[in-house]
């Protein structure tokens, strides 16, 4: 009985590894880096991003507006953006700024994850445009 007592740490830690490392198994991040997207909650169909390589560019309202951003890649499902240009009125966030994002699923043309800027997190959902 102590025998189980004491092992039940590591079994639960076992499980949720091999849990974890079996999802991640289905999400192939590298298509990150070559991608347009379109935020899943707006109806805009005028807004889009799209992400090559290190660069991230956000066209919102037909490029009347639009966020620079610089890419450092953490991981092939990580990136913290490094705000370089923003000409969207009233924008939460000025140049410089930098936001982490982390992605977690990629399910029925869907992108999920979560952003995190000034230590707010918040998820996020993309539809793959292509």
């Amino acid at each position: 009985m102590k025998l189980l007592k004491s092992l039940s740490p590591f079994i639960l830690f076992l499980i949720t590894t091999l849990s974890m490392a079996q999802n991640n198994q289905n999400f192939d991040c590298k298509i990150l880096k070559d991608i347009k997207l379109k935020y899943a909650h707006k109806p805009d169909d005028r807004s889009y991003i799209i992400i090559k390589d290190n660069k991230h560019v956000e066209s919102l309202e037909d490029g009347k507006y639009f966020i620079k951003s610089d890419l450092e890649w953490i991981s092939d499902c990580e990136y913290n953006a490094t705000m370089t240009e923003i000409t969207l009125p009233n924008f939460s966030f000025k140049p410089g700024e930098i936001m982490n994002v982390k992605f977690e699923k990629i399910k029925d043309g869907f992108i999920y994850g979560t952003a995190t800027v000034r230590n707010q997190t918040f998820p996020v959902k993309y539809l793959v445009i292509k």
